[in-house]
């Protein structure tokens, strides 16, 4: 039966790419580096923002210009991750649905901890039971470790939750982690990566997750 809903953040729930692209931006025209497409961006999100600039920055780069061009872009993402970011449609209306149907809810991100936090706090109300980031100590997705304490928090085993993402990073987390996945294709990854990942279900909607819902429980998952 499942009990609880662990969300991945950016490109599932939110959709942050302007904001993250804009920062990117600021950042390398700050170290007259040759600015990126909205795609190139999208294709670098989802591991973590020092993985970001690495992928986003040409090739032969130095580690010190590297962390020069990640701290811009971050110091500047922190003042401006708010900007243009809003929920995907239909979103909060899932959530405030889930939440009167009992699901506990959480959400795991690789963005940084407290940034996680803001934004939950700023857009979603509250929603989650638990707010997870990258934070020093803890590995990120595609590791289990951030859905392990998501479990913990919310007391609830691998086969009693849910674990929602949109990318080839999430896939791989769920599976790392033994835990049902659930791959959107409104994020920043295509159907076809969900598939090559091995998502277990694959939703085009927000509300076509009750219907998961609905299906996992009736065929008597406990």
């Amino acid at each position: 039966m499942i009990k609880g809903i662990i969300f991945d953040m950016d490109g599932t729930i939110l959709n942050t790419i302007e904001d993250i692209k804009d920062s990117v931006n600021y950042a390398m025209k700050s170290c007259n580096l040759p600015l990126k497409t909205l795609q190139e961006v999208k294709d670098g999100v989802g591991r973590g923002a020092i993985n970001l600039i690495e992928d986003v920055i040409p090739k032969n780069t130095s580690q010190e210009d590297i962390l020069k061009v990640y701290k811009i872009y971050q110091d500047y993402y922190d003042k401006n991750s708010n900007n243009k970011t809003g929920p995907y449609p239909d979103i909060l209306s899932l959530l405030k649905r889930l939440k009167e149907m009992n699901y506990k809810l959480a959400v795991v991100s690789n963005k940084h901890r407290y940034l996680v936090e803001a934004l939950n706090h700023d857009i979603f109300k509250d929603y989650f039971d638990f707010s997870m980031g990258e934070v020093k100590g803890i590995p990120i997705k595609p590791e289990p470790d951030m859905l392990y304490m998501a479990l913990d928090y919310l007391k609830l085993e691998k086969s009693e939750v849910l674990f929602i993402g949109d990318s080839d990073v999430d896939m791989i987390t769920a599976n790392n982690a033994d835990i049902t996945s659930v791959g959107v294709t409104w994020g920043f990854r295509s159907k076809e990566v969900l598939i090559k990942h091995k998502a277990s279900y694959i939703i085009d909607e927000p509300y076509q997750l009750i219907d998961i819902l609905k299906e996992v429980n009736n065929n008597g998952n406990d």
